[in-house]
């Protein structure tokens, strides 16, 4: 009688670099701090070994997770046409910056208190400028032709820094003032 294959010997590299990934990811979401290699590993089904196996270092680790988690918010972003009235935009846009705050801020906060690496910090920046962009994009014809700092304030007013402030609030209060941020600043 032959002995089943262990989870770790049974998948593919990319498979295990996968499981390394995830279990770092679930991990910052569940204990809201930077786990040890030692804990990845355990959640992952594999050796402390393995992980530096799969990643020459943390930072590797790290940025893969970052593609992971870019992977996840990208799933919560449907396209808003331009061309609908401003109101329904502005109700579009907040709910769609609710979905990805939602799901980045368990590991953007870990990421934020726990680490110095400037691999995070720039992953965290990339984060920040692929909100923008969506941003500059939903409201390119309100943007367009008026005061260039207008996006960067704009940003400021709805970035993550301030929706997390808000986070003492009720969501509806909380999606309220988005939504009186964006229309003011915007329609002004």
């Amino acid at each position: 009688m032959g002995t089943a294959a262990s989870p770790q010997r049974s998948r593919s590299p990319e498979q295990t670099r996968r499981a390394i990934t995830e279990a770092l990811l679930d991990l910052l979401r569940e204990s809201g701090r930077v786990p040890t290699a030692a804990t990845i590993a355990t959640r992952a089904g594999v050796s402390r070994r393995s992980v530096f196996v799969h990643f020459s270092d943390l930072d590797e680790l790290y940025v893969e997770a970052g593609r992971r988690q870019a992977e996840r918010l990208l799933a919560t972003v449907e396209p808003i046409d331009p061309a609908l009235p401003l109101p329904e935009r502005i109700d579009l846009f907040v709910e769609q910056l609710e979905r990805v705050y939602e799901t980045m801020t368990p590991v953007r906060r870990v990421a934020l208190a726990a680490s110095s690496s400037p691999v995070v910090s720039g992953l965290i920046n990339e984060g920040d400028e692929w909100l923008r962009g969506m941003l500059v994009e939903v409201f390119a014809a309100e943007f367009s032709g008026r005061d260039p700092l207008l996006p960067d304030m704009v940003d400021a007013a709805v970035s993550w820094g301030a929706w997390y402030h808000l986070r003492r609030l009720g969501a509806e209060d909380r999606r309220r003032c988005f939504r009186e941020l964006l229309g003011r600043l915007i329609a002004a």
